[in-house]
């Protein structure tokens, strides 16, 4: 009775109320998992990039890196009062990547990542964004009444790109025969059960309406429970009984892997990731790496150096010498140790000593010394090496 309790909902009357295990299909998440992980790799690569500022001195008439500059401090360490660098740079990429647009305002010198925007389509004219709406990581919602225009604010798009759009239509397709593989799988490895009560079949009642199940709804319920891609008992009547409705025939997952794997290979094809750098199975005569950099990641900088330019370095100024760079050396881990030798070759070829440190990543030494630059490789001019005239 205990058992049977458990199974039977029964309303006041007696009558019985929705007795089948039924839950909605799991929505298929490989197609989300793998943009998202292809993203993710971007991302995390360009937000441990150090964005440079660099001024031009008209005293020594030099173009100067500077790091006791406001813009720095906001790019590199604090965008705004709530949040680090690393994580407004991360997710300015990721929602450049995902929805292909992104929207950075200044307010009080401060940066901060837009929600959701709306903007005129004006062509020939500067483009007014307005309704923009800031979240932040507390998911706080902050709704701005200013309208902003283009020269306000850093807006980044990625173009003319088809990547959602070629995806979406790939998955359509491949969609389909993941979640038939995915439904074979999962069934012909369930438990199916049909319950059969002794004499007339009560009443079926639905438990949202309270109202009896007609026959189409019933056969619905029927058919649903034995579809379904979770354990389930089907309610029937006739002798009391209880039988295996189960195939005794099994599937493994391969089939189903096999397609996954297509999916994420067309996933990392889109974004321009090497699939050894996707699925992490990268040696160490790989080119991925390099190949990851140079497709994946320096286009999307290309945008965020451009955006920023165009933004928060005025016109006349850009014209002095004056901009941001985005400092890419740090996107591949290497030893120091190991790379002991070109360290050496390059301070033999005229790069300083706090040169060489900033290419490493270390602190400079600021020393005088160490901004000596010096050539201890017999390099010369070609034409004066043969005897003929100078060159240049």
């Amino acid at each position: 009775m205990g058992f049977l309790t458990k199974l039977l909902n029964q309303d006041k009357n007696g009558n019985l109320i929705d007795v089948l295990t039924l839950m909605q299909n799991d929505k298929l998440a490989i197609k989300k998992n793998a943009i998202e992980h292809a993203i993710d790799l971007i991302a995390k690569t360009i937000s441990k990039c150090e964005f440079e500022y660099y001024q031009y001195n008209s005293e020594s008439k030099k173009l100067e890196r500077k790091k006791n500059n406001d813009t720095y401090y906001r790019l590199n360490i604090k965008p705004n009062d709530n949040e680090i660098a690393t994580t407004f740079i991360y997710n300015v990429v990721a929602k450049l990547l995902k929805e292909e647009e992104a929207l950075i305002i200044s307010i009080n010198k401060k940066l901060y990542l837009a929600e959701s925007f709306k903007y005129s389509s004006s062509i020939l004219k500067e483009k007014k964004f307005y309704d923009i709406n800031l979240v932040d990581c507390d998911n706080n919602k902050l709704k701005l009444d200013k309208t902003y225009y283009s020269s306000e604010c850093v807006y980044l798009n990625l173009g003319l790109s088809e990547i959602r759009q070629c995806l979406d239509d790939y998955y359509s397709d491949i969609g389909k025969l993941i979640s038939i593989q995915d439904k074979k799988y999962i069934n012909a490895n369930l438990q199916k059960w049909k319950l059969t009560i002794p004499g007339t079949q009560p009443k079926l009642m639905d438990p949202k309406t309270n109202q009896p199940l007609n026959y189409e709804q019933y056969k619905k319920k029927i058919t649903d429970g034995l579809l379904d891609t979770n354990d389930a008992i089907v309610m029937l009547s006739n002798d009391f009984g209880l039988d295996k409705l189960s195939s005794n025939e099994k599937y493994n997952s391969d089939d189903l892997l096999r397609l996954e794997e297509k999916w994420e290979k067309e996933v990392a094809m889109a974004f321009n990731i090497p699939t050894d750098v996707f699925y992490g199975s990268k040696t160490d005569k790989s080119t991925g790496t390099t190949d990851f950099i140079t497709f994946a990641v320096l286009p999307v900088t290309a945008i965020l150096e451009d955006g920023l330019n165009g933004a928060l370095i005025k016109k006349d100024d850009f014209f002095k010498g004056n901009m941001i760079r985005i400092n890419k050396l740090n996107i591949k881990h290497f030893d120091i140790f190991d790379c002991a030798s070109s360290i050496d070759k390059l301070l033999s070829s005229g790069f300083s000593h706090d040169e060489n440190r900033y290419f490493l990543g270390i602190p400079e030494t600021g020393e005088e010394w160490a901004q000596v630059h010096h050539i201890t490789k017999n390099y010369g001019n070609v034409s004066e090496t043969l005897g003929g005239d100078k060159m240049g």
